[in-house]
């Protein structure tokens, strides 16, 4: 696959199949996208993979917690408040969801958050607590790079908040030492044919991005 098809083709899948990915074949795409640059190769971050049993059971936690509504919380402190301009992606992101998709397909959506997607391997990112801002762009750096050796090998994928908000029940499953915190999640599988897969972001014009100077 070209590298253009990949960043063009490429989005989040919200609702896997429970076909299992090859535990040799995450290898591989974590192998691949560890070629992510990193400040003076500092690689800042450090990887918990969840597959089978312990994929099932930090699924079905999620789901309880969010059933019963209970209070969440990061360990990467996040804005108190968005600045203007992601904000407004936001509300478009919002936007382009309710016109994409009907009312009964939203909540398939939303539920299927609570449900971590079915993803049937997780993958969590960690870096170092109290972090440099670099290592954050670092790490998310090597997430970009995963999803998309990913997707070259057929494997669909969504990073979302959502699989860090309850860090509880993710630490009770894999030994992470105190002075890592839980940056990002990453669910990994094969997309079922549902309409939530369907819906698709746009990005903003170029000229409403970027400024050049010296022609």
């Amino acid at each position: 696959m070209q590298p253009t098809d990949l960043l063009t083709q490429r989005h989040s899948t919200r609702r896997f199949t429970n076909q299992p990915v090859p535990l040799d074949l995450l290898k591989t795409i974590i192998t691949e996208a560890q070629r992510s640059p990193s400040w003076e190769n500092t690689q800042p971050w450090k990887l918990y993979l969840a597959v089978g049993q312990t994929a099932a059971k930090i699924r079905n936690s999620h789901a309880a917690h969010a059933q019963a509504h209970d209070k969440s919380w990061t360990e990467v402190v996040p804005p108190k408040e968005w600045a203007a301009h992601p904000q407004a992606n936001m509300d478009q992101w919002s936007q382009d969801l309710k016109s994409q998709l009907s009312a009964p397909d939203v909540d398939d959506f939303m539920q299927a958050q609570g449900q971590l997607f079915d993803a049937p391997a997780i993958l969590y990112i960690t870096i170092p607590k109290d972090a440099s801002s670099y290592s954050v762009y670092d790490a998310g750096g090597f997430g970009n790079s995963l999803v998309l050796a990913a997707y070259n090998h057929g494997v669909d994928s969504v990073t979302a908040y959502e699989f860090i908000r309850f860090p509880a029940e993710v630490r009770e499953q894999f030994a992470i030492p105190a002075d890592e915190s839980l940056l990002i999640g990453i669910g990994l599988g094969y997309a079922t044919n549902s309409k939530v897969n369907k819906f698709q972001t746009q990005r903003e014009p170029l000229a409403d991005i970027l400024q050049i100077s010296g022609q």
